[in-house]
């Protein structure tokens, strides 16, 4: 399955993909508390930096263009400092805003945020305060005409559309109806306001309810499988939409069509950092493949992915299509987790958490692991990167003309026992030539005796600048 969907990230290209809405500037002021004030009660900050990012609809074209989309944004911002701060942040990810209106009566929302850290107990940021500066006032007459002649004109030219709602005043009544009549021929993925009615979006191609939410919406607890299938089809209906994601927490993603067509998707155990941009990140892989025909099966797969990938960091958060990929491979079980394939290994490697690592690799029968085989892996402990075995399958060893010892799947349980082994790769050639040539590990890893003897892979070797070394071992 992780290999199709690799394939599908890799083949959709750069969808092009317009997301209106409200956007943000997120700010960070951050410095250490060491006393309290002799003025008030209240801690002390002594400055040190702050931090810029987009927030609102900005986050998400952020989480788009990291992605590979071709993003455009369309929203509202005042005549200030927050909208050039907004528009050089939109420059730098290189997201377009030919319809980035500005309405000189309010200000460009921003959210700012006081963050400390105690320097005495070591206890970690905190935020102190929030600062908000915005309006909610609806966006005014002659900028909404402006808005909806550009959807009028070019929504048909995007393969998706994020409509991007948290009520500061863009998505007016008749934006949000033009925007309707778009989803005719564009797919419009709706990111409703929080407590605004499922009607005010009714027509749109889908949404991305959470638990409360669409419970909220329906009016019954989503409790049960049968109440959550249930809960599915009435939010649907009432909304006149063609499928809904629902994120259920802990317990994964829902998803359900309206051909009563439905999934589960569970969650892994992860380790949270920061829920933020989760349900962004989801809204994000909708948008990302509306275009593409993805199976639902692979959607939800893909979308669990990224929001895994977004709460196990720290802010400013990062994700592409090969972390995507890499966070699906990696599985759950040991031995799943070990054993790859060709295709599965070469995503791993091109993983941005990945990248960085030095790559060693090593080879072998290992159909009758005596002590000097053990000594030799335990040796693997000494290398600081991504340690890859790579173990003839029994056909390969045949075809060799030798029979095995023990079969593939006691060798691969053995294998796998060994935390000096990152990963390992079964394969039926003769040679690991090919294999060197898609992997192209940094270090060759044989055992000392193989020195001054011909190594069948040493062209390759050269080709792709490996170095060999060698593994001497005192049995």
């Amino acid at each position: 399955m992780y290999a199709e969907i690799a394939n599908i990230l890799k083949s959709i290209g750069s969808p092009r993909i317009l997301i209106i809405g409200d956007i943000m500037l997120d700010e960070f002021l951050m410095g250490s508390v060491g006393r309290i004030s002799p003025e008030a009660p209240t801690p002390v900050l002594s400055y040190q930096t702050n931090q810029q990012q987009l927030g609102g609809a900005g986050f998400t074209a952020n989480v788009l263009a990291q992605l590979g989309a071709k993003v455009e944004i369309c929203a509202l911002t005042g005549k200030d400092e927050t909208r050039e701060s907004i528009i050089k942040l939109l420059d730098e990810i290189k997201v377009t805003h030919r319809c980035l209106v500005m309405d000189t009566d309010r200000p460009s929302t921003k959210k700012q945020r006081v963050m400390a850290q105690d320097s005495d107990l070591s206890s970690g940021q905190q935020q102190m305060l929030r600062i908000d500066y915005e309006s909610k006032a609806p966006i005014p007459e002659k900028l909404e005409s402006e808005v909806i002649a550009f959807l009028k004109n070019e929504a048909s030219s995007f393969d998706s559309i994020i409509l991007s709602d948290y009520s500061k005043g863009m998505l007016s009544p008749k934006i949000i109806n033009c925007l309707k009549d778009c989803a005719a021929d564009t797919p419009v993925i709706g990111d409703p306001a929080k407590g605004a009615p499922i009607e005010r979006y009714h027509g749109i191609t889908a949404m991305k309810p959470n638990r409360h939410e669409c419970e909220a919406a329906i009016g019954f607890p989503l409790d049960s499988k049968e109440s959550i299938i249930r809960a599915g089809k009435k939010f649907l209906e009432k909304a006149d939409l063609k499928y809904t994601f629902i994120s259920l927490d802990t317990e994964g993603l829902f998803y359900i069509d309206c051909e009563d067509n439905y999934l589960f998707v569970p969650t892994h155990p992860l380790e949270v950092y920061d829920v933020a941009g989760a349900g962004d990140s989801v809204i994000s892989i909708m948008a990302l493949l509306a275009a593409s025909d993805t199976p639902p099966r692979y959607l939800l797969e893909i979308a669990n992915a990224a929001a895994g990938i977004m709460i196990s960091q720290q802010s400013p958060k990062h994700i592409s299509r090969e972390d995507l990929i890499h966070r699906m491979v990696i599985g759950d079980d040991q031995i799943s987790r070990k054993t790859k394939t060709l295709d599965e290994l070469s995503i791993i490697l091109q993983s941005s958490s990945m990248k960085s690592k030095k790559t060693y690799f090593t080879n072998g029968y290992f159909d009758n692991i005596s002590p000097k085989q053990i000594l030799f892996l335990e040796k693997l402990n000494q290398y600081d990167g991504i340690r890859i075995l790579a173990v003839n399958s029994d056909k390969s060893i045949r075809q060799q003309g030798n029979k095995p010892h023990l079969p593939e799947s006691d060798r691969l349980r053995l294998l796998q026992m060994f935390d000096c082994i990152d990963y390992i790769l079964l394969f039926d050639e003769t040679d690991c030539i090919e294999i060197l040539r898609e992997l192209a590990p940094d270090f060759y890893l044989k055992g000392a005796n193989y020195r001054d003897q011909k190594i069948i892979e040493a062209d390759i070797l050269k080709e792709i600048k490996c170095e060999i070394q060698f593994i001497s071992i005192n049995a």
